[in-house]
């Protein structure tokens, strides 16, 4: 996503990485350095980047990355994340990408470099509830997280003091300040929860949380953000089901584990049936379970497609997840118009669907009849060799 308005975000990369026992912003991820994969997810959102590299001789190791390297003030090296944000805010010069009060106060983005799903757009969305506070941040499991956060350069003289006092603490560094603390349960909204809650701290994490170089897009831990995810839409009768079913099979015999999400705009469960019964008495999930599978039935109504993906994700491990429907979605998606169909034909439900789509940009293709003046990819519904081998190429651009 590209932002109308610059902010710059500040990556905290001056750590010894002691428990982890390697740097861990030269660390290996997917095959590159993690320090250079968060650079270049934050520039290609539209962010200015620069990295505080710790104490002046340690800094020296990042020369070469593709954003300008600052070191700690003299006075402060050595004194962690809070001398990386002053070295951070006394580099540059931004401006508030939200209207304050008064003035254009700067503020910034403070990432740290052990966040290795850190996400660029809840960085924007904090920022815009900075109003007149010092800093935006969240909370994850009943905790702040002060290093995925915004901070107005308000808070630099409170941030000298806290230095000066020879207390290296973050949370005590918040305390003098005028903070807007956002729950779980509000970020969560807009960005995954994978994305504050993964540290690379111990050699555990890193094993657990590493991308697999074997060849599928992520590992069995893959979370809502990494999981590539692409829709289907068209009208009934176009084919999205055949379609999406050979893409199924194709995918599962090259290795990945592939989940798939049918919109379905009836009820999936039957009044007075025993599985209603216990729904409507409160049970937090009801599973129905057959010898041909097995139903889990959530006790939420109304889920929008990115809200589903997000549930499926979080319980099952997969690679790729193919919806059918939710023309109004944020999801990246394929136009599918049925196989058989005149040119004018074509076009005429081209621009019915285009119409019921919300946001154009969303539009990776088109399945079935060329139409003229459609500038992205199209397929016959028969070239579905071809189809999958584009999922595969899209899906590994994919964050």
């Amino acid at each position: 996503m590209e932002h109308g308005t610059k902010m710059t975000v500040v990556i905290l990369a001056g750590g010894k990485s002691k428990r982890l026992g390697t740097d861990k912003a030269l660390l290996e991820w997917q095959g590159r350095p993690l320090l250079l994969q968060l650079v270049e997810r934050f520039r290609k959102a539209g962010f200015s980047v620069i990295v505080a590299g710790g104490p002046s001789e340690w800094a020296q190791r990042l020369q070469g990355m593709p954003a300008p390297i600052v070191a700690d003030l003299p006075a402060h090296e050595g004194f962690g994340p809070l001398a990386g944000i002053e070295a951070g805010f006394l580099s540059i010069k931004t401006q508030s990408p939200v209207p304050r009060p008064a003035s254009l106060v700067p503020f910034i983005g403070v990432v740290a470099c052990d966040l290795p799903f850190a996400d660029p757009n809840l960085l924007y969305w904090l920022a815009e509830k900075i109003g007149d506070a010092d800093a935006v941040v969240p909370i994850v499991d009943g905790e702040p997280q002060p290093l995925h956060a915004v901070y107005a350069r308000s808070c630099l003289p409170h941030l000298v003091a806290q230095l000066e006092s020879q207390d290296k603490s973050v949370k005590s560094f918040l305390k003098r300040l005028k903070v807007v603390w956002v729950s779980e349960e509000e970020w969560r909204k807009v960005a995954d929860p994978i994305c504050l809650k993964v540290h690379l701290n111990e050699p555990e994490d890193l094993e657990r949380w590493q991308i697999s170089s074997g060849g599928l897009f992520a590992t069995r831990h893959s979370p809502l953000g990494v999981v590539p995810t692409l829709s289907f839409v068209g009208f009934s009768g176009s084919g999205k089901t055949s379609l999406i079913e050979q893409l199924v099979q194709r995918l599962t015999a090259k290795g990945y584990k592939v989940g798939v999400i049918k919109h379905h705009h009836g009820q999936i469960d039957v009044e007075g049936k025993d599985s209603w019964r216990y729904r409507q008495s409160g049970s937090a999930v009801t599973a129905l379970v057959a010898s041909d599978g097995m139903v889990l039935f959530l006790p939420e109504e109304n889920l929008t497609a990115e809200q589903s993906v997000e549930r499926l994700v979080r319980q099952f491990p997969v690679d790729l997840v193919l919806v059918e429907g939710f023309k109004q979605s944020s999801l990246p998606k394929f136009i599918v118009l049925p196989p058989e169909m005149t040119s004018e034909g074509a076009r005429q439900m081209l621009s019915q669907l285009l119409s019921q789509i919300g946001d154009p940009n969303t539009i990776v293709g088109l399945i079935g009849q060329p139409v003229p003046n459609f500038d992205l990819p199209c397929f016959a519904h028969n070239e579905i060799e071809r189809l999958c081998e584009f999922v595969e190429q899209w899906s590994s651009k994919r964050f």
